[in-house]
């Protein structure tokens, strides 16, 4: 408890590191149920397991593409833009995914490519961003708050998720789910603490140091 209390007076002290937190875990919420992907589908592309198997290789070779793309361009100069960018990314692979008409599937499978491709533009950033800006007696407790945070919203997600897919149809948590990420991102780009969180970090250490003190 006492490492805890650590790590979230270290957190709240940081301008823009809790915006960060709450922006995974909306987009955690909102993108988790990918669960529901069989039933998408099967139900609304009239897949078996042959086209299952396309969409799970096409976002592994998304991944893939993506950290050879990541490591060879390194990113833009302000890398938790690349991160807003690859969100955003997020968004609209899992509305092209997800919203597509049934005979678009074969099209529909780039979405998933988007998805997976984008996914490593989003992670690899920030968690770059946290790796190098985060005392390292801290990173421990950061990365377990932020880990808790983003896994909390997991079991909620599909708990909400199946039955509103049952009631509005699954297609239409996917739209919401992309929109949210888009959203989020989209405003995280005019939210100056969280595009200033490597400049804000120096701040943070002091309050904290102050804190501490007092």
């Amino acid at each position: 408890m006492q490492d805890l209390r650590e790590g979230w007076t270290y957190m709240i002290a940081w301008p823009g590191l809790m915006g960060v937190v709450v922006i995974a875990m909306v987009i955690n919420f909102m993108v988790v149920p990918a669960a529901l992907i069989p039933l998408v589908v099967t139900q609304e592309y009239h897949g078996s397991v042959m086209q299952l198997g396309m969409v799970d290789s096409f976002f592994g070779i998304g991944i893939i593409i993506g950290g050879l793309v990541l490591s060879a361009w390194g990113g833009f100069k302000k890398r938790i833009l690349t991160s807003m960018v690859g969100i955003i990314g997020i968004g609209i692979g899992i509305m092209i995914f997800g919203l597509l008409p049934s005979n678009l599937f074969y099209i529909a499978l780039s979405g998933i490519f988007l998805l997976g491709f984008m996914q490593v533009m989003a992670n690899g950033p920030l968690d770059a961003i946290l790796q190098a800006a985060v005392d390292p007696d801290m990173q421990g407790r950061v990365f377990s708050l932020l880990g808790a945070g983003a896994s909390a919203m997991q079991p909620l997600s599909l708990l909400v998720a199946g039955p509103v897919s049952d009631w509005l149809g699954i297609r239409t948590w996917y739209m919401i789910g992309g929109l949210a990420c888009i959203i989020m991102a989209v405003a995280g780009l005019f939210i100056p603490v969280i595009m200033n969180i490597e400049e804000n970090r120096r701040k943070g250490s002091a309050e904290i140091a102050q804190i501490e003190i007092t």
